[in-house]
């Protein structure tokens, strides 16, 4: 997951705390050493344009820091696109709710 974010059309939600087993996972894995010391996720909406008249949407998660700084290229999480902007924001909060229930690393380990 290195690819670069599409900030043109990414819209994201304030920074909230990383619970204890979300942030277990993420230990476990090594591409996060660096990010060790990041205690919220960054959660927000990416758009990617499909052809002239189209968007596709997606959800991404970011390790961050509490003022909200994050390095775009690490995603913890990326939904697949889906088709419209009310799939995504479903999506959105049900994502973040998994979070928020410290349940996120559920779909990081089955992705």
């Amino acid at each position: 997951m290195t690819e670069t974010l599409n900030y043109r059309e990414f819209y994201q939600k304030l920074p909230f705390h990383i619970c204890e087993n979300d942030r277990v996972s993420m230990q476990k894995e090594a591409k996060y050493a660096n990010v060790h010391d990041c205690t919220h996720w960054i959660i927000g909406l990416e758009g990617c344009e499909k052809n002239l008249e189209t968007f596709h949407w997606r959800v991404v998660v970011f390790p961050s820091y509490e003022n909200g700084n994050f390095n775009c290229k690490l995603a913890f999480f990326k939904s697949p696109f889906v088709r419209t902007f009310n799939e995504a924001c479903d999506l959105l909060r049900n994502i973040e709710a998994l979070a928020r229930q410290d349940q996120l690393f559920t779909i990081f380990e089955h992705k």
